[in-house]
């Protein structure tokens, strides 16, 4: 059927039917304009708003993650002062104040100390592994902590690695 016959046809139904069918016409029209291309216009923009508000609560996590990782990745950590893992242990031990708490610092075959504490106050501990971890770059890599006799004291056995 060609346009002109179509609109042959067209003309010759009753004025009511035009009106009818044109009506229709235009509400096909934009169903097919809501449905092909409003629609998915309208979800795909909600979609990406809900994106970057979790793109932007992923940034304000970031950011002070990054201060942090500049200000830790600034310290690179000393070299151990002597060559030695064992008098760096047996130095910074006294100078924590668990000079009297260490029982016994042993060099180990792989380079690594093991390190005995006895009645050792446990913030002084911890804080003194938290200084070799960031001033000589020391971590503990095996540790066994017990209870010891009064409060805030513990006994402790830590293999400490030396710096990679």
């Amino acid at each position: 059927m060609s346009l002109q016959q179509l609109r042959q046809w067209f003309m010759a139904l009753e004025k009511r039917e035009r009106m009818i069918l044109a009506g229709g016409g235009l509400i096909l029209c934009s169903v097919i304009i809501y449905a092909g291309v409003l629609s998915p216009y309208l979800s795909h923009r909600h979609a990406l708003l809900v994106q970057v508000r979790e793109q932007r609560a992923r940034l304000a996590w970031m950011r002070p993650a990054a201060n942090r990782i500049k200000l830790l990745s600034g310290k690179r950590p000393t070299a151990l002062p002597g060559g030695s893992l064992l008098s760096t242990v047996n130095s910074s031990a006294a100078s924590a104040g668990l000079g009297s708490a260490l029982q016994q610092a042993q060099q180990e075959s792989d380079g690594s100390v093991r390190v005995q504490l006895s009645a050792a106050a446990f913030d002084s501990l911890v804080r003194w592994l938290s200084d070799m971890r960031q001033t000589y770059g020391v971590m503990p890599s095996d540790m066994t902590v017990e209870r010891g006799s009064g409060p805030g004291l513990v006994n402790a056995s830590i293999k400490l690695r030396p710096p990679p």
